[in-house]
Order: structure tokens, then sequence, then C-alpha cells
């Protein structure tokens, strides 16, 4: 459930795929997906796979805060006639400042795994169960891109419409920027050579909230791993975005961060040791800088807890897969 791969987001796609591949090694077989914001209450398909699975796996990411009705939706598996007895996992989670009401729907979850250590103890407290703590999964498996040469500053996007104009204004005062956002559309008319191009300024323009008469160069990056080449290939990047931070910490790519609309940011910073030395404010954007090299300490840092992620979530799966053995159907 949750599969966030249909939103057009490099970091969402590489959470499934990496989620999909670590249940696949450990023997689970995914037999039905649920697209984030599906109405699987009214799906059939959806309905009808549910009565054939061994476990079901929710995959939380970004969507269980500030009593969401999209979080919402999802924890009501916990109690639909279609779940039966069939066991929960709640992996790769936020969680925060959410409603009292969801912690009945919460007990009844047999697996309970958050995303940072925040999350888990507000999981745990609110389940009556322990939750553990897995870095996001985007961490749980090597770039497994090529090195290259660092040149310029990659400016990214972010999920608020202010943060996104202030980004792409420092852009446009970087001398050698580049805008490559979270985001892609997969369309031809993107990659046409005069159409495409006219398309992309505009683009830019509306998603930005703003209308420079000359943009910076802009790219949307066309799948996972050429964002991640891109990243790679920044001496700096500046962005909003939470797994925008988590792959350039996966590529060792200096970074600076805006806050987002929630504290997941802040939180995996925490978490890695980084505290907020990498955080910025909008008015920091109004001089940005061009280069913010990592320390040796902090690499250090940002290797052990690479190393977390990758350790933490081979046990995730292998645990998802013994709940999925505990309850195989007779006649699977």
């Amino acid at each position: 459930m949750n599969d966030t791969s249909t939103r057009y987001h490099h970091g969402c796609a590489r959470v499934v795929r990496l989620l999909i591949d670590g249940l696949a090694r450990h023997g689970v077989q995914v037999i039905a997906r649920s697209p984030a914001r599906n109405d699987w209450e009214h799906d059939k398909e959806f309905l009808a796979a549910l009565a054939r699975a061994d476990v079901i796996v929710i995959n939380g990411e970004g969507t269980l805060h500030h009593g969401k009705a999209d979080g919402e939706k999802l924890l009501r598996i916990a109690t639909h006639p279609a779940r039966g007895a069939t066991p929960i996992a709640l992996i790769n989670a936020l969680y925060e400042d959410n409603p009292p009401e969801w912690d009945a729907r919460l007990s009844q979850i047999a697996l309970l795994s958050a995303r940072d250590s925040d999350s888990a103890r507000a999981l745990s407290d609110a389940s009556g169960h322990q939750a553990r703590w897995v870095p996001d999964l985007s961490l749980s498996a090597p770039a497994e891109i090529p090195a290259s040469p660092r040149h310029g500053v990659l400016v990214g996007d972010s999920v608020r419409l202010d943060r996104r104009r202030h980004l792409a204004q420092a852009a446009a005062r970087l001398p050698d920027a580049r805008v490559i956002p979270t985001k892609t559309l997969g369309g031809a008319l993107w990659r046409l050579p005069l159409i495409g191009t006219l398309a992309r300024g505009l683009l830019y323009r509306i998603y930005n909230g703003t209308c420079p008469t000359r943009i910076p160069p802009f790219r949307m990056a066309p799948d996972e791993a050429a964002y991640l080449r891109e990243i790679a290939s920044a001496r700096l990047h500046i962005t909003g975005r939470f797994h925008a931070v988590c792959l350039s910490m996966l590529t060792e790519t200096p970074f600076l961060a805006l806050t987002s609309n929630a504290s997941k940011i802040e939180r995996l910073l925490t978490d890695a040791g980084l505290g907020d030395s990498r955080m910025i404010s909008a008015s920091t954007l109004q001089t940005p800088p061009e280069q913010m090299d990592f320390t040796a300490d902090e690499l250090r840092l940002i290797r052990a807890f690479l190393h977390k992620a990758q350790t933490g979530a081979d046990r995730l799966f292998a645990d998802i897969a013994v709940l999925a053995r505990l309850n195989a159907r007779p006649d699977a």
C-alpha cells in the first residue's frame, strides 16, 4: 500500500524499487500494489488480492503527519473487513503530530518501522508496541553509479511554493547553477528541441512562481539513475526536498537544505549526527554559497549512517518475510 512510485518523484521511485527488490530477495512476492492516494476501499482488484495475501506492507513515507486524510485512509486497513487476520507491516514511516484517534488502528499492526528515531518513539507511544527505526529506504542500497568530476551548483525544488521561489531566485544569482527538480515528466513533449524548450520554460515559471526573463539551465532527469548522476556530478546541492538530501548523502555530495512541510529533513540530519549545520534559511539564499565541502567528520558520520540504513533494511525485509511465512495460506 501507498506505492509512491506513481508520483513522478525519483526518490519515491527508488524507495518502492528497493522495497520490492528487498522483499523478493527474502522470498516475498508482491501480488498487488495500491498507488499513493488510491481509493483502495473501492478498488475491487486490490480488495480481491487482500483475500490471497500473507502479509500487507504499508509504505508510510511522508504520508502520516499532521492528521492528514491520506494517512488516516491508509491506517483504515487495520480494521477493514477485507483484511481479515492478515498481518500488517507499516514501514519507512514519518509519524508526526497525529491525532490520538489513530492509536487504536496502530495497535493492530504487527510490525512498525519508522524512518527516523522521533517517529519510532511516537509510533511506540501511540501503538503500545515497540517500533523500530530504520533510515529511509532510499538509502538501503549503494548508488551504483560511476564517479564523475564535480562542477557547479545543483539547485533543486521543494514541496512548498515559497521555498521553490527562493530556490529559483538563488539559482539565478549563481553563475554556475543548474536547476534539476526531484520530479520528472515522461512525455515526449519535454524532449522536443524547440517546443520542449518552450514548454520547460513555461513549466519552470509556473512551478516556481517566478517570472525571470532568463532562466538558468533547467532539466528534468528522465529516471532515478540519471537523477543520481546529476547529484553526484555537483559540487554543491541546494534543495528543499527530503529525498534530494537522502540521495546527496548517498552520493556524498555536499548539500544545503531548506525546511519542508514537516520536520523530516531536520530529523534525518539529527539521526545522521549532522545536526543543523546543513540547514539554511531563505535569507541565506540572498547570497547563496557556491561551495560547502563536507568535513572529514561529516563524511565519517554519513558513511556510518548509510551502513545502518543498509543493514537495518535487510533485517526489516527478513522480518516481513517471517510474518508472511507464519501466515501463509494452505493453498499457496
